[in-house]
């Protein structure tokens, strides 16, 4: 019996993501996540050698999808070509990554992004996104970052880190920024400088 199988790991995630539609594989694995996790939380609340076993184990797969979303309002899509998962501690680290966020039903699009590495809270879809972050809005707002967060449950994309934003009015830098994603609202912080064009 494998170590994922004796702690009652349950992954679907596929070893490489090709073209076609993966999401109905993918919501059943979020699925079988939760209910991972929860398996996991029965071992470490037992004394012995099963808890010693669960809090030692995290799980390694290659390109690895991550779907979360709250009633079908607000869905995370993460894309990774590598992944670490640690179920008892429900969080992830994913590597060469990209997201996209979407709004509600019609599915329209909040923000995509890209970056190095995310790392990723499970059971909230919060991420915070790290090294060489790009992403746009949909209106429009192209950022680039060192970090970004994303706080789902306020539909909230920030950083304060120094940040340069072009769209249709120019090119901007500043010392952070916040996007509302309810509101589709965009705002540059501190210092905030035009950038010259050649």
């Amino acid at each position: 019996m494998s170590r994922s199988t004796a702690l009652g790991y349950v992954y679907c995630m596929p070893n490489e993501v090709r073209g076609g539609d993966a999401r109905i594989p993918v919501r059943a694995c979020a699925r079988a996540l939760a209910l991972a996790i929860a398996l996991v939380a029965a071992f470490t609340a037992q004394p012995g050698p099963a808890r010693a076993a669960a809090e030692a184990t995290s799980l390694e797969v290659q390109g690895m999808i991550f779907v979360g979303s709250r009633a079908g309002v607000r869905e995370v899509v993460l894309r990774s070509r590598t992944a670490r998962l640690q179920p008892e501690e429900q969080v992830a680290e994913l590597e060469d990554v990209s997201a996209t966020v979407t709004e509600d039903e019609a599915r329209r699009r909040s923000f995509t992004m890209k970056c190095e590495r995310v790392e990723l809270d499970i059971a909230k879809s919060d991420f915070k996104a790290i090294g060489d972050v790009r992403g746009e809005t949909a209106e429009g707002q192209r950022y680039s970052a060192p970090w970004v967060q994303y706080v789902h449950d306020q539909g909230l994309l920030y950083t304060d880190a120094p940040v340069v934003m072009n769209d249709s009015r120019g090119s901007f830098r500043g010392n952070g920024f916040r996007y509302h994603v309810h509101e589709r609202r965009f705002e540059l912080l501190g210092n905030v400088r035009v950038e010259q064009r050649p």
